[in-house]
């Protein structure tokens, strides 16, 4: 199924409101297994909604349009959608109805302008707005390729999102459904670039009807495996080749984030961190854990044979900078195991979440009960410790 999703509205075009909404849709849309194939941003111009939309569609099963759908003379989706596909604006007196009657509930008469949002293509199918005056609306159009089906949304992002939920996504499961199951597994790997998992992963196709998704999200590189009425056996195949290539570099799968999957392991044992390169974004990924006590300090040692932890339960220790490096300490039950990593990054947050990853893993490698330390090709290794 191609997706793709259209935001109009000259505010962001130029910058004074950033696209929320077409970035939380596509994400949710992923999650479905359905991902967005292009996103377009147009401004508040009649005849570039029209041309857009036409592109789109004939382009598209599936466009998802956003904004533009209020009063005011600036908002001009419904009309571009009624030009660009034949379909005049109509009154629908229902909803005209449920404008009145929503002002009223408020003790206020509906001015005469918010009758437009009562205004929609002849055709059109109305999608409820339970919380606002413009309802959302659904286009037929016939394409070369077929059916395309356009939905309507409102730009204010709890209108939008709860039209999403409640009004399309149920629709999409229908036409998925009807078209072939589509399915998405997820992994996450860590201390692998995305170039050296592209060599590993994309010499070879994969089989008919499935694909493979790459998502940097510092420090993380997600894969997705997408299948796309593929046969289990074939996901089955696809993915016991992602994990054969990417086994030693694989820190989480599913939906749930890796650093929630690692602290899962530890049910409620306590965890004590000390941070100081990091300067916290340790304790930012720990920070739902209950048991969880955390230090900071621009005095820790920036050797890796000076670094301490706790005499019972677990510790992570992640010291100062140094001449080799930034050393890193698992203390375990009075077992000591540290490595010093040579970190290389232009921007220091991002630094500064890689070694917070680094110290996670050496925790989560303990607690699968596989070797703490792990050789990763984009964090050299300077030194190691074992007591």
């Amino acid at each position: 199924m191609r997706i793709e999703i259209i935001s109009t509205g000259d505010e962001i075009v130029t910058g004074l409101v950033v696209d929320t909404n077409a970035a939380w849709l596509s994400a949710l849309l992923l999650e479905q297994g359905w991902q967005v194939r292009r996103r377009a941003t147009v401004g508040d111009n009649l005849a570039d909604l029209k041309a857009v939309l036409q592109e789109s569609a004939g382009r598209a099963e599936v466009v998802l349009v956003c904004g533009g759908l209020g009063p005011t003379a600036d908002d001009l989706t419904a009309q571009a959608a009624a030009e660009a596909f034949g379909q005049p604006l109509t009154l629908f007196p229902d909803w005209l109805a449920t404008i009145t009657a929503r002002y009223a509930g408020r003790g206020r008469p509906m001015p005469t302008s918010n009758a437009k949002q009562a205004w929609l293509p002849r055709e059109c199918e109305i999608l409820d707005n339970p919380v606002g005056t413009a309802c959302g609306f659904l286009v037929h159009h016939s394409a070369g390729h077929g059916q395309s089906r356009l939905f309507f949304t409102p730009g204010v992002p709890f209108e939008f999102k709860q039209m999403v939920r409640e009004q399309i996504l149920p629709r999409l499961k229908v036409l998925a459904g009807a078209q072939a199951d589509t399915e998405l597994r997820r992994f996450y790997s860590f201390g692998i670039s995305e170039s050296a998992l592209s060599d590993k992963l994309d010499a070879t196709p994969w089989p008919s009807g499935i694909e493979l998704g790459y998502r940097s999200a510092m420090p993380l590189i997600e894969l997705k495996l997408i299948g796309h009425g593929a046969s289990a056996a074939d996901m089955a195949a696809a993915e016991a080749r992602l994990l054969g290539e990417t086994r030693p570099w694989l820190v989480g799968r599913g939906d749930e984030e890796p650093a929630s999957q690692i602290l899962a392991l530890l049910g409620d044992r306590p965890l004590t961190l000390f941070e100081g390169e990091s300067r916290g974004a340790l304790l930012a990924l720990c920070h739902e854990h209950p048991q969880l006590k955390a230090h900071f300090s621009g005095d820790l040692a920036a050797e890796l044979g000076e670094l301490t932890g706790v005499d019972k339960g677990l510790s992570l220790t992640i010291g100062m900078a140094g001449a080799d490096g930034v050393p890193l300490l698992l203390c375990a039950d009075g077992q000591q195991i540290g490595q010093t990593v040579k970190l290389s990054h232009p921007d220091p947050q991002s630094g500064r979440r890689i070694l917070a990853f680094a110290a996670l893993d050496m925790l989560r490698r303990h607690l699968l009960g596989v070797p703490v330390i792990a050789d990763y090709l984009t964090l050299p290794r300077t030194a190691q410790r074992a007591d």
